[in-house]
Protein backbone atom coordinates (compact mmCIF):
# COMPACT_ATOMS: atom_id res chain seq x y z
CA UNK A 1 0.00 0.00 0.00
CA UNK A 2 1.23 3.69 -0.62
CA UNK A 3 0.87 6.68 0.66
CA UNK A 4 -2.42 7.17 -0.74
CA UNK A 5 -4.12 4.29 0.68
CA UNK A 6 -4.09 2.51 -2.97
CA UNK A 7 -1.83 -0.57 -3.73
CA UNK A 8 -0.87 0.37 -7.39
CA UNK A 9 2.47 -1.23 -9.07
CA UNK A 10 4.01 -2.54 -6.16
CA UNK A 11 3.02 -5.62 -5.90
CA UNK A 12 3.65 -6.04 -9.32
CA UNK A 13 6.58 -4.99 -9.08
CA UNK A 14 7.53 -7.48 -5.73
CA UNK A 15 6.58 -10.27 -7.40
CA UNK A 16 8.91 -9.73 -10.36
CA UNK A 17 11.55 -9.39 -7.66
CA UNK A 18 10.78 -12.88 -6.16
CA UNK A 19 10.40 -14.05 -9.49
CA UNK A 20 13.42 -13.03 -10.40
CA UNK A 21 15.44 -14.51 -7.11
CA UNK A 22 13.45 -17.79 -7.51
CA UNK A 23 15.17 -17.99 -10.73
CA UNK A 24 19.05 -16.91 -9.96
CA UNK A 25 18.22 -19.41 -7.07
CA UNK A 26 17.18 -22.04 -8.97
CA UNK A 27 20.09 -21.06 -11.62
CA UNK A 28 22.35 -21.44 -8.41
CA UNK A 29 21.22 -24.71 -7.31
CA UNK A 30 21.40 -26.25 -10.45
CA UNK A 31 24.76 -25.44 -10.68
CA UNK A 32 25.94 -26.61 -7.23
CA UNK A 33 24.18 -30.07 -8.46
CA UNK A 34 26.18 -29.77 -11.37
CA UNK A 35 29.60 -29.50 -9.75
CA UNK A 36 28.60 -32.20 -6.94
CA UNK A 37 27.71 -34.80 -10.16
CA UNK A 38 31.73 -33.66 -11.79
CA UNK A 39 33.25 -34.10 -8.01
CA UNK A 40 31.67 -37.43 -7.46
CA UNK A 41 32.83 -38.26 -10.53
CA UNK A 42 36.17 -37.42 -10.84
CA UNK A 43 36.49 -39.32 -7.18
CA UNK A 44 35.17 -42.38 -8.73
CA UNK A 45 37.64 -42.14 -11.51
CA UNK A 46 40.30 -42.10 -9.33
CA UNK A 47 39.40 -44.08 -6.61
CA UNK A 48 38.10 -46.75 -7.84
CA UNK A 49 41.37 -47.88 -10.27
CA UNK A 50 43.32 -46.73 -6.97
CA UNK A 51 41.88 -49.17 -4.72
CA UNK A 52 42.03 -51.65 -7.20
CA UNK A 53 45.75 -51.36 -7.76
CA UNK A 54 46.18 -51.34 -3.79
CA UNK A 55 44.68 -54.37 -3.69
CA UNK A 56 46.77 -55.77 -5.55
CA UNK A 57 50.35 -54.30 -4.27
CA UNK A 58 49.20 -55.59 -1.02
CA UNK A 59 48.16 -59.00 -2.00
CA UNK A 60 51.34 -60.20 -3.84
CA UNK A 61 52.91 -62.77 -1.82
CA UNK A 62 56.64 -61.09 -0.94
CA UNK A 63 54.22 -58.48 0.59
CA UNK A 64 51.85 -60.83 3.08
CA UNK A 65 54.48 -62.87 3.74
CA UNK A 66 56.31 -60.47 5.60
CA UNK A 67 53.63 -57.65 6.57
CA UNK A 68 50.56 -58.69 8.14
CA UNK A 69 49.37 -55.48 8.23
CA UNK A 70 49.04 -55.88 3.82
CA UNK A 71 46.42 -58.36 5.03
CA UNK A 72 44.70 -55.72 6.42
CA UNK A 73 45.20 -53.14 4.25
CA UNK A 74 44.30 -55.08 1.40
CA UNK A 75 40.98 -55.97 2.98
CA UNK A 76 40.34 -52.38 3.55
CA UNK A 77 41.38 -51.45 -0.08
CA UNK A 78 38.71 -54.31 -1.60
CA UNK A 79 35.99 -53.32 0.95
CA UNK A 80 36.70 -49.31 -0.18
CA UNK A 81 36.17 -50.50 -3.90
CA UNK A 82 33.26 -52.65 -3.06
CA UNK A 83 31.33 -49.32 -1.46
CA UNK A 84 32.64 -47.84 -4.33
CA UNK A 85 31.30 -49.32 -6.71
CA UNK A 86 27.69 -50.24 -5.45
CA UNK A 87 27.28 -46.71 -4.35
CA UNK A 88 27.93 -46.00 -8.37
CA UNK A 89 25.28 -48.29 -9.54
CA UNK A 90 23.02 -47.38 -7.02
CA UNK A 91 23.64 -43.77 -8.09
CA UNK A 92 23.34 -44.38 -11.75
CA UNK A 93 22.19 -47.40 -12.90
CA UNK A 94 17.85 -47.35 -13.44
CA UNK A 95 15.98 -50.49 -15.13
CA UNK A 96 12.59 -49.95 -16.06
CA UNK A 97 11.82 -53.44 -15.04
CA UNK A 98 10.55 -54.04 -11.00
CA UNK A 99 12.91 -56.66 -10.73
CA UNK A 100 16.37 -54.97 -12.27
CA UNK A 101 15.25 -52.29 -9.88
CA UNK A 102 14.54 -54.53 -7.19
CA UNK A 103 17.48 -56.88 -7.55
CA UNK A 104 19.99 -53.81 -8.04
CA UNK A 105 18.68 -52.52 -5.17
CA UNK A 106 18.46 -55.05 -2.65
CA UNK A 107 22.11 -56.62 -3.54
CA UNK A 108 23.79 -53.20 -3.27
CA UNK A 109 22.17 -51.85 -0.37
CA UNK A 110 23.43 -55.02 1.37
CA UNK A 111 27.00 -54.66 0.23
CA UNK A 112 27.60 -51.72 0.47
CA UNK A 113 25.81 -51.99 4.45
CA UNK A 114 28.30 -54.51 4.69
CA UNK A 115 31.48 -52.54 3.07
CA UNK A 116 30.03 -49.41 5.95
CA UNK A 117 30.31 -52.12 8.96
CA UNK A 118 33.46 -53.70 7.88
CA UNK A 119 35.68 -50.88 6.99
CA UNK A 120 35.71 -49.62 10.90
CA UNK A 121 35.99 -53.12 12.25
CA UNK A 122 39.05 -53.41 9.83
CA UNK A 123 40.84 -50.13 10.71
CA UNK A 124 40.46 -51.45 14.44
CA UNK A 125 41.41 -54.42 14.30
CA UNK A 126 44.70 -53.17 11.85
CA UNK A 127 45.49 -50.66 15.41
CA UNK A 128 44.70 -53.09 17.42
CA UNK A 129 47.61 -55.55 15.85
CA UNK A 130 49.83 -52.41 15.75
CA UNK A 131 48.96 -51.59 19.44
CA UNK A 132 49.98 -55.57 20.74
CA UNK A 133 53.19 -54.89 18.07
CA UNK A 134 54.26 -51.84 20.02
CA UNK A 135 53.33 -52.67 23.48
CA UNK A 136 54.74 -56.39 23.58
CA UNK A 137 57.18 -56.71 20.83
CA UNK A 138 58.79 -59.61 21.60
CA UNK A 139 55.99 -61.22 22.21
CA UNK A 140 54.44 -61.04 18.53
CA UNK A 141 55.43 -64.09 16.05
CA UNK A 142 56.71 -62.84 12.81
CA UNK A 143 56.81 -65.76 9.89
CA UNK A 144 59.72 -65.64 7.82
CA UNK A 145 59.46 -67.07 4.09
Amino acid sequence: MNESGFVGNQSVEQDDINSNRRQELDTHIATIRTLQDVIVYVAFSLEIPGNILSAIVWLRRHVTGKNSAAVYLAALAITDFIYLFTNLIIRRVFCRRWFCRWFFRYCCWNLRYSATVLEPLLVLGFSVERLIAIVRPFQVCYKVY
